[in-house]
C-alpha cells in the first residue's frame, strides 16, 4: 500500500470556506403528510407512511428542523422532503431522525443555493439524496444503508463535505454535474462502487474515505471528462480497483496524486 500524507501548502490551497452551520429558529408545529411549509418549521413529531408525494414540500419562505423526528413513505416511490425555490435549509439540530423508504429521501430542485445539514436518510429506493439544481451543500450528513445509491450529484457546483454515504446497496456517491466538490467525506463499505464520475466536468475530489467497496473505490467512467482533481483520497481495500480511470487514455483529463491505495487500473493513476 502507498502510504501518503497531502502537502500542507496543496491541503491549504484546497481548503474551501466551509458553510456556517445554519440554525434555523422555528416555531415546533405539526405537520401533515403531503404538507408545503412557507415559513421556518421544526416537527414536533415522527411523519410516517405517508401516500403522498412528495410527503413534504418546502417553498420560498420555508426551512425545517427534523428536531430528531422521521419521515417515511409508505412505498419506497416519491419524495420524502423537496426543496425548491432558492437557499432552502434542512436539518436535524437533535439529531437522531431520518428520512426513509422512498424513492429519494431528499431531492434538491428550484434554483438551488440549498443547504442541508445533520441530515440522516436511509432505506431509500433510488437515493438518500439528489442535488439537482445549482450550488447545494450537503454537509455533516448521513446516506447510508439505502436500497440504492447514497448521493447523487445532478447539478452543477454543489459540495458534499464531510459526509457518509455507506453501506448503500449501490453506490455511495454519482457525480454527473459540472464542478463538483466532495471533500472529507466517507463513502467507503457499498455494494458497488464508492465514488463515481460520471458525465461532469471539472471538480476536486479531495481527502475522502472510500475503501470495501464491491467494485471500486474511486472511478471515472468513459466520458472524455476533463478538469477533475482526485487528491489525498484514502482508496485501499476495494474489491475491484481501488483506482480506476476508464478513459482511453487514462489520465488525460484527470489528475490523480497523493493518494493512498493498493492498486489501480493504470501507473498514470498516483
Amino acid at each position: 500500500m502507498k502510504n501518503v500524507s497531502v502537502n500542507p501548502l496543496k491541503a491549504v490551497l484546497l481548503t474551501v470556506a466551509g458553510a456556517a452551520s445554519i440554525s434555523v429558529s422555528g416555531i415546533a408545529s405539526a405537520v401533515s403528510c403531503g404538507d408545503v411549509l412557507t415559513s421556518a418549521t421544526v416537527l414536533s413529531g415522527d411523519i410516517l407512511s405517508c401516500a403522498i408525494n412528495p410527503a413534504l414540500t418546502l417553498k420560498e419562505g420555508a426551512s425545517l428542523d427534523l428536531n430528531g423526528y422521521t419521515i417515511s413513505c409508505d412505498t419506497p416511490v416519491g419524495i420524502g422532503v423537496r426543496l425548491v425555490g432558492a437557499g432552502r435549509v434542512l436539518e436535524d439540530t437533535a439529531g437522531g431522525g431520518s428520512i426513509e423508504g422512498c424513492a429519494t429521501g431528499v431531492s434538491a430542485e428550484g434554483d438551488g443555493g440549498h443547504f442541508i445539514m445533520g441530515v440522516s436518510t436511509t432505506l431509500n429506493s433510488l437515493s438518500g439524496v439528489t442535488l439537482w439544481s445549482t450550488g447545494n451543500t450537503l454537509e455533516a450528513s448521513y446516506a447510508n444503508g439505502n436500497t440504492g445509491m447514497g448521493i447523487r450529484l445532478m447539478g452543477d457546483g454543489s459540495q458534499v463535505r464531510t459526509t457518509e454515504a455507506t453501506g448503500n446497496t449501490l453506490m455511495g456517491v454519482k457525480i454527473v454535474g459540472n464542478n463538483s466538490l466532495l471533500r472529507d467525506n466517507d463513502t467507503s463499505s457499498n455494494g458497488a462502487s464508492g465514488i463515481v464520475v460520471a458525465e461532469g466536468n471539472g471538480g476536486i475530489i479531495a481527502e475522502n474515505l472510500s475503501t470495501d467497496n464491491g467494485v471500486n473505490g474511486i472511478m471515472v467512467q468513459p466520458f472524455a471528462q476533463t478538469g477533475w482533481l482526485i487528491i489525498g483520497n484514502d482508496a485501499a481495500g476495494n474489491t475491484g480497483n481501488d483506482l480506476n480511470d476508464q478513459n482511453v487514455p487514462p489520465c488525460t483529463g484527470t489528475v490523480w496524486v497523493l493518494n493512498t491505495f493498493d492498486n489501480a487500473a493504470d501507473a498514470c493513476i498516483q
